[in-house]
Order: C-alpha cells, then sequence, then structure tokens
C-alpha cells in the first residue's frame, strides 16, 4: 500500500567535518577550565562533565565557542535552496491547490504558503496540526487506568508530559546512554543516510545522551504526544523555526535552555547530555496518549514466526534478532549496547513506512536534507512476541496518533513494553 505523500530527492554524501573547525575545538577545549570535576551519575556514568549551560546571551568564552562548534555538525550552518518556482498554474489562478489524490497538497504547491521559512519545500512544516489528511481507519489507541501509555506496563503513572531526546547515533556517539530507559525510541534517517534516534521518555527518568539536532521529521512525531518537551542540542534556522512554531511542542533547546552539559571524556559534537528529571520539574503538559494497543501477554497470536530482519539504511546497517524474550539491536554487524554495557532490545519493532521528501536545505557538504513525514498511511510491519505482522499505517493528523491494523481491518496488538519504530521509505526492509 503506497504512502500518500509527495516523493522527495534522495540524501547524498554525509557531513564533512572541516579540519579548522577541529582544531578550534581542540584549543577550546585546551583553555576551558569549566569542570566541575566526577559526577556519580549511575551505571550509565559519562564522566567529567562541565558546568550547565545557561540561558545567558552568548559570549566569546572558550566554552560558549566549543558550544557553537559542535552545533555545525548539527546543520547550523545548513543552507537553503529557494526553488525557481514554488506556485502552480493554479495557485497564480487564485484557486485552490490541486492535491495528489488523497487529500494531502505536493510539496510544489504548499511551499508557497505564507509564513514559512524561505526555501523549505517539504509537507511536515505546512500542514496545520489537526489538518486531515487521511481518513481514521479504526478508534485510536486507550490506556485504562494505572497502565502507561507508552509502554502498556503496569504502574503509577505520573501526569506528566512526555519528553523527547534527540541522541546522535554516528560512530563518535556509541555507545549511547539512556535508550534502554525510554518508552519508546524512533529511528530516522538524516543527510548521507545516517541515522538518528527520538528518544521517548514518559515512565521513567534517565541521562541521555549524546544530544544532537532537531529535523523537520521530528514534528510527526512530536504532535501526537499531546504537549511533549523536545530536548535538543539546536538546528538550523529554518527547522528551528519550523519547530519553534508548534506552540504544542515545548521547545527546550540547548541554544536557549539549561539543563545541559559536556562530556569531557568525548569529542564534541558528540558529548553533550541531559537529565530528564529536572526538565519535568519544571515542565507543564499533561500525560500523553497510548501509542499503541497491548495485549495482556508477551506472546503473539497474530503473523507468522520470524526470528531476524534488517533495515537497510544507506549510512547504517541494521538488524534485529529476536531472543524468545526481546528483540535485540545490531548495527554496522555489531551488538549494539548503551553506555551500561547492556544490549539495546526492545519489546517490539514496528517498522513504518513513507516517503522521502526533500525539504529545500542542504547541509555544509551539499548533502540533501531529507523529511519523512510520519503522517497518511502506508505499509506497516510489526515484530512482537517472535512474530511478523504484515499490516497498515494510518494517521489521520499531525496530531494524531497513529493506529496499525492488519489488511483486513483487525487492530494490531505489541507486546507491554518498549518499542522501537524504525521510520523508513519503501524498500529498506529485510
Amino acid at each position: 500500500m503506497r504512502t500518500y505523500l509527495a516523493a522527495g530527492l534522495v540524501a547524498c554524501l554525509a557531513l564533512g567535518a572541516c579540519s579548522a573547525e577541529n582544531e578550534l575545538v581542540a584549543a577550546a577545549t585546551a583553555t576551558t577550565n569549566t569542570v566541575i570535576g566526577e559526577i556519580d551519575l549511575g551505571s550509565e556514568a559519562v564522566g567529567r562533565v562541565s558546568t550547565t549551560l545557561s540561558d545567558d546571551g552568548p559570549g566569546l568564552d572558550p566554552q560558549h565557542i566549543l558550544d557553537q562548534l559542535a552545533l555545525i555538525d548539527d546543520g547550523v550552518r545548513t543552507t537553503t535552496t529557494v526553488p525557481a518556482s514554488t506556485t502552480t498554474e493554479s495557485d497564480q489562478a487564485g484557486q485552490p491547490p490541486a492535491t495528489n489524490g488523497s487529500g494531502m497538497r505536493p510539496a510544489t504547491t504548499v511551499a508557497a504558503n505564507p509564513g514559512q521559512p524561505v526555501g523549505y519545500i517539504g509537507i511536515i512544516g505546512n500542514l496545520g496540526a489537526d489538518e486531515q489528511v487521511v481518513a481514521p481507519v479504526a478508534s485510536p489507541p486507550v490506556a485504562g487506568p494505572g497502565v502507561y501509555p507508552l509502554t502498556g506496563q503496569a504502574g503509577a503513572v505520573p501526569n506528566r508530559a512526555a519528553v523527547v531526546v534527540k541522541v546522535d547515533n554516528g560512530s563518535a556517539a556509541r555507545p549511547q546512554t539512556g535508550l534502554n530507559a525510554a518508552d519508546i525510541v524512533v529511528e530516522e534517517e538524516v543527510e548521507g543516510g545516517l541515522t538518528r534516534f527520538a528518544a521517548i521518555f514518559h515512565s521513567q527518568s534517565s541521562i541521555v545522551g549524546p544530544v544532537r539536532s532537531g529535523r523537520t521529521t521530528d514534528i510527526g512525531v512530536l504532535l501526537g504526544l499531546r504537549s511533549p518537551v523536545l530536548l535538543y542540542s539546536g538546528a538550523n534556522d529554518t527547522t528551528d523555526a519550523l519547530l519553534l512554531a508548534r506552540s504544542q511542542i515545548q521547545n527546550r533547546s540547548a541554544a536557549r535552555s539549561s539543563g545541559y552539559y559536556r562530556n569531557r571524556s568525548r569529542r564534541a559534537p558528540s558529548n553533550l547530555y541531559t537529565d530528564t528529571a529536572p526538565h519535568w520539574a519544571s515542565a507543564g503538559g499533561s500525560t500523553p496518549p497510548a501509542w499503541f494497543t497491548y495485549r495482556s501477554t508477551p506472546t503473539a497470536t497474530q503473523g507468522t514466526p520470524h526470528s531476524s530482519f534488517g533495515v537497510a539504511f544507506r549510512g547504517n546497517s541494521v538488524k534485529w534478532e529476536w531472543d524468545g524474550g526481546a528483540w535485540l539491536r545490531s548495527q554496522g554487524g555489531r551488538a549494539h549496547t548503551v553506555a551500561s554495557g547492556e544490549r539495546v532490545s526492545a519489546a517490539n519493532v514496528v517498522v513504518i513506512e513513507t516517503e522521502r521528501v526533500a525539504t529545500g536545505m542542504t547541509d555544509s557538504s551539499g548533502a540533501t536534507v531529507p523529511e519523512f513525514p510520519f503522517v497518511g498511511t502506508g505499509k506497516a510491519t510489526v515484530f512482537t512476541g517472535g512474530h511478523k505482522v504484515d499490516g497498515v499505517w494510518t494517521k489521520p493528523t499531525l496530531a494524531s496518533v497513529a493506529t496499525l491494523t492488519t489488511s483486513g481491518g483487525d487492530v494490531i496488538t505489541l507486546a507491554p513494553g518498549r518499542t522501537w519504530l524504525e521510520l523508513i521509505e519503501g524498500g529498506l526492509l529485510r
């Protein structure tokens, strides 16, 4: 089943690092004296850390230089390419823009909407939170009393917003901290076929990192969480404007908020960390809606037995294997572990196929910045309880929760526990 979204361009080269920037990072590290010593961070300790970033304006101190250089690889230098024309003939004639048959306006027409950053030609940034793209096919999931909405597990559910942390997945960022404490982890492709994670926390707090930059893809994830707190290192001006324009998102970028620190045992930009606890202490919002329908036991009855599968991202080969109790993750041919040494695992892995859309932005190497709209409908493949279930995902609006159904219309149920969501274009599931 095809996804009802406009097709985009293919991402090209990975983001490159400038030697002059590396030298300045080294100089700034050598001259700064803001390290405050060892801090006990539990089983996933990150060692020596710097003082917390403040809300103060930019200064000329070495720490600020280091922080700004760290953001260079996070897309701050990303440029926009303004298309020669972003209007259609019908737009010029004052008529409503054409649709692609599903109610979704093509990117070439929505880019002409007023109020959007110049050069942005993607889809997500031009959709209202409640603008319906497709009709619902099933009732959204509901969490019962005393059940965590994002895991389906029993507990004393706190009335607090979900916290979403953007996490680095480059080689220098591994092993990461906090992935196995998240309720849901969304893997998204960025420039050059590399991937980043949007780790969603609600049931428990954690130290998380390395923290990296936001992308427009994140909007489709965030708006389905009601009033989430977004923690990220920063973004280019275009992406940041689109994220800040969403009043539903409690935006706490490291570029404008406190609550972040540097791990001096790692090299920038893959050394920024945060703790979800203090952000919760000062955030508003309410409990997020349930994202999935859970069965009472881990045992799966839908689908067919399945023990392993892969996702062939252009710059990151991922494999998941069923060990009888959980799905275990590998990438690049190696077991994927967190800082404590524990293997990255999930009770469920949901593969969502959508379309790659050009945003009109490129990074400093010239690689296209892609967008993967999580809105509309498309093919879903659910791996749960050692089974594979083929189905369909349907997300009527950006603010909706996606439903998972079989081709016959039955709701697909998941095992209680952590779920990984692989957000991909078609053809990458192996």
